[in-house]
């Protein structure tokens, strides 16, 4: 009976980790950062997807919304101290500002968060169009280096 009990306790533990992982809505995770599905685009009605990127040891996280436009996608990235945008089109997949109606970081601040040489070297990070959950991943892994050394804790 103590080994059917034992078996049962395993069982829920395992089950109950399952269903923890499948409600966050885990996309990716890596030793750096995990990325979350959002079920819910509540922040804008001109995004149709959202996910958010939490790095490893922090309670910091990022969030990435996703538009359609006609040359392609756009990927709003951003927390309350900084916020960009990649495009992911037949051209390839680079950060751009953040265009005015869509902003919601105050410019000054932004400006001091992001690393301006940095952002010159992801002008191009693909030249060609990226998948989804490539893009995501492009984005988990380069959105660090774009800020500035004594704004890093802003995701630490």
């Amino acid at each position: 009976m103590k080994k059917v009990l034992s078996t049962v306790a395993v069982f829920m533990i395992l089950m109950t980790s399952v269903f923890t992982t499948m409600a966050k809505g885990i996309l990716v995770e890596t030793d750096t950062y995990t990325i979350f599905t959002n079920e819910a685009v509540a922040t804008d009605v001109n995004f149709e997807k959202s996910w958010t990127i939490e790095y490893t040891s922090t309670e910091k996280a990022i969030t990435v919304l996703k538009r359609a436009t006609k040359n392609g996608d756009e990927y709003l990235v951003r927390n309350n101290f900084f916020e960009v945008r990649y495009t992911n089109t037949d051209k390839g997949f680079s950060v751009k500002r953040v265009k005015g109606s869509d902003s919601k970081v105050d410019a000054t601040i932004n400006d001091a968060v992001l690393n301006a040489e940095m952002f010159g070297q992801q002008a191009l990070l693909s030249s060609e169009k990226l998948s989804e959950e490539k893009a995501l991943g492009y984005i988990a892994a380069f959105v660090p280096q774009l800020l500035n050394d004594n704004y890093k804790h802003i995701l630490n």
